[in-house]
């Protein structure tokens, strides 16, 4: 029997008809397209999705049960090209590939990519391979902002302290002008104690960013955390909006400081809900979590790390700006009229400094942020490395 078509027999997560005989050869595949990074599907010949694996449960944003239940059809609208790529696959015998295609469905907004059709030797199946286009910057790069942050880090410690001074100066020199100034110079001066302030704040803020705060490992249960933060979300700055959670219940516990933590998922969760708020009806961000086998990053030292899990945070808003999306972690970018532009360089900050790192894919109403972490069993390497 073909190695995919034993895939029907695994007993692994790759989730199919029960009741089949399991054997190790379908085991094995299953765990390896179980960790392959693209989303990926089997449909039988009347549009049965037999098999999909955890990337196309996120991509899709439905499990994997619910994939199957609902078949191609229910994944896919009508007018969807894929159709037409199935078909061609299946009559052809041979594998066809779609460039550049739009991917539209009831469960997810439109996305590009392309797509590879391939039929099993026994022509039983298609297997689907989807590789998206333009999703963010790879998770290597991300790995190499780590040395950047740094520099922001020291540049807003220094910048904090070469600034108070003086404009404490200013504005003390401003406020003693108040007191003979005239109705015609009230105005300027005040503008000048108003301005003053406005920069004293966002100093503050950048000197926050420029912290170091001491990191508490230990154990920390994320579904516990992120349940406050969605709590916190439905009762407050989404409330207007809907808020799912889809968490993997079998998740093991990540390392790092709670509260550091929530601070991370509390500001991404915003970051979604106001980008959701975009939408005139139907707005609603998921918090989601999933454990990823192999997910293996290597550092810009050179030091390889396991991050397994994955925390992440989905909205159906119009996507971030194409102009942004190279630099979006960088301090004082934002497309928010209202933002300092701190919020994602902090968040950054605080997950590399977990030994993580935070990435994310954007198309108009399809927008992921992924924070991956380590295990707790890691803390003994990370804390060393942390005291280097």
């Amino acid at each position: 029997m073909p190695v995919l078509d034993r895939l029907k027999n695994s007993s692994l997560s790759v989730d199919f008809v029960p009741g089949l005989p399991t054997d190790r050869e379908g085991q094995i595949a299953a765990a390896f397209l179980e960790a392959l990074p693209l989303p990926a599907l089997g449909v039988e010949g009347g549009g049965q999705i037999i098999l999909a694996n955890g990337a196309a449960q996120d991509i899709f944003l439905k499990s994997v049960r619910s994939i199957k239940a609902n078949g191609i059809l229910g994944l896919f609208s009508e007018d969807s090209p894929i159709h037409d790529l199935i078909e061609r696959a299946r009559t052809s015998g041979s594998p066809v590939s779609g460039r550049d295609m739009t991917l539209r469905g009831p469960s997810f907004g439109d996305f590009s990519c392309d797509i590879t059709a391939s039929p099993s030797e026994d022509g039983g199946f298609i297997a689907l391979v989807v590789r998206p286009k333009g999703r963010g910057r790879d998770l290597s790069e991300r790995m190499q902002d780590m040395a950047g942050a740094r520099s922001m880090a020291a540049l807003g410690r220094t910048l904090a302290h070469e600034v108070k001074n003086p404009l404490a100066g200013i504005r003390g020199a401003a406020q003693l002008l108040l007191r003979d100034a005239d109705p015609g110079e009230l105005e300027l001066v005040n503008l000048i104690v108003e301005e003053t302030d406005r920069v004293r704040r966002l100093i503050d803020r950048m000197e926050s960013f420029g912290a170091d705060p001491p990191i508490e490992f230990a154990p920390v249960n994320v579904h516990a955390s992120l349940e406050r933060v969605a709590t916190l979300a439905e009762n407050g700055f989404a409330r207007e909006i809907s808020v799912k959670r889809r968490f993997d219940p079998s998740l093991p516990d990540a390392l790092g400081d709670e509260d550091q933590l929530i601070q991370v998922f509390l500001n991404l969760a915003k970051n979604a809900a106001e980008a959701a708020q975009s939408r005139p009806e139907g707005a609603e961000i998921i918090l989601a979590t999933a454990y990823r086998h192999g997910v293996r990053m290597r550092t810009p030292s050179g030091e390889a790390r396991d991050l397994p899990l994955e925390i992440a945070f989905y909205d159906n808003g119009r996507g971030v700006a194409e102009d942004v999306k190279d630099c979006l972690f960088e301090p004082f970018v934002s497309t928010k009229p209202a933002s300092g532009g701190l919020g994602l360089p902090l968040v950054q900050k605080i997950v590399n400094a977990h030994g993580g790192v935070v990435d994310f894919e954007s198309e108009p109403g399809r927008t992921v942020f992924r924070v991956r972490l380590p295990l707790s069993h890691q803390r003994t390497g990370l804390q060393a490395s942390r005291n280097k």
